[in-house]
């Protein structure tokens, strides 16, 4: 299921339900229950801006407890305290805190998340401690590259999906023809069961009824005749 509008998504917060990110976007889920929805693209601004807000009442709860929150806990806390100060009459206002708590986020992700990473594939030979530039530029570059292999990535799971999907409306088709086999099998095996019995009781019926009443030699040649069907037809059984 997919959270569609801004009013079902607050409602899931309100309800308790907590923000996740991940590779696709955002989602909530259920702490009591365990169950999650996806939250739709076009909400992501919204869900970003919860999302922020749940890390800094997160962050909030760790101060008031005397947790240490580090850097992001100081600026959690600072954003915090303008929001506090913002008069809920002044949207604008809201809106600023908001942005700037969304931003603090972004900031804080890419020091320790993006950055460690990009500082780990320098070489030696690109560090420029006089020229700080050329540094840069081969951080960029890293970047670079990690975007390109992310996107190849993203287009090699894409296409595998498809293929996955092919794959799958295959094998749907052959089992509706599988399917349709079965049932014209049992439907033969029904009229072969019942032709078998039925001619069974016709030639019984022959034998006893009708060959009594035949001259002699027409007996024995229908008594042969009858003998030879009958290991016909537990030929056939067997």
């Amino acid at each position: 299921m997919v959270v569609q509008s801004e009013e079902e998504l607050q409602a899931r917060i309100n309800a308790g339900w907590r923000l996740k990110r991940d590779a696709k976007g955002f989602r909530v889920w259920d702490p009591k229950t365990g169950a999650e929805e996806r939250i739709s693209a076009d909400l992501e601004d919204v869900a970003a801006r919860l999302y922020a807000r749940q890390k800094y009442e997160k962050v909030k709860e760790k101060l008031e407890k005397g947790v240490e929150g580090g850097l992001e806990g100081d600026l959690a806390y600072i954003i915090g305290m303008i929001r506090t100060k913002v008069d809920s009459r002044a949207p604008i206002l809201q809106k600023w805190a908001e942005d700037i708590l969304w931003w603090q986020h972004v900031l804080s992700d890419t020091t320790t998340k993006i950055l460690p990473d990009l500082l780990a594939r320098l070489r030696v030979e690109e560090i420029d401690l006089n020229d700080p530039e050329k540094t840069a530029e081969a951080l960029v570059r890293h970047y670079v590259e990690l975007r390109t292999a992310a996107q190849g990535a993203e287009a090699l799971r894409q296409k595998y999906e498809e293929e996955l999907r092919v794959r799958d409306e295959k094998i749907k088709m052959l089992e509706e023809r599988v399917k349709l086999l079965q049932d014209a099998y049992n439907q033969l095996k029904d009229l072969y069961d019942s032709l078998a019995a039925r001619t069974k009781l016709t030639l019984e019926y022959f034998l006893r009824q009708i060959i009594p009443y035949l001259p002699r030699d027409a007996q024995e040649t229908y008594r042969v005749l009858a003998s030879r069907i009958q290991k016909i037809w537990e030929g056939i059984e067997q």
